[in-house]
């Protein structure tokens, strides 16, 4: 994988936590999902999406189900920016909330 392809993946998997931090009871299906982060750019295919929860419920960050992705506790304090990990993209200065 190209430095280019690692900078989109580790972005496009902040934008999915970012997504999950505002959705209510901070749980998406995974077409809304996908359309939330359609919105910020990120077209992508649902086996590209499913891969990406399934590799983010492995990092503790969310836990994925039936198609429906739950923000954990540890995915909100990365998303926050109180943790990182290898992987997903820290947020910028002005994206950090809480």
């Amino acid at each position: 994988m190209s430095t280019a392809e690692q900078i989109v993946e580790r972005d496009r998997r902040r934008a999915i936590l970012a997504a999950l931090i505002v959705a209510p009871a901070y749980m998406l299906p995974l077409r809304g999902l996908r359309e939330q982060i359609g919105l910020v750019g990120y077209a992508v295919s649902t086996d590209r999406l499913e891969t990406d929860c399934a590799w983010l419920a492995e990092q503790g960050l969310i836990d994925y189900a039936h198609q429906v992705a739950t923000l954990a506790d540890r995915g909100a304090d990365v998303v926050l920016g109180h943790a990182q990990v290898p992987g997903v993209k820290r947020p910028e200065p002005g994206q950090a909330r809480g």
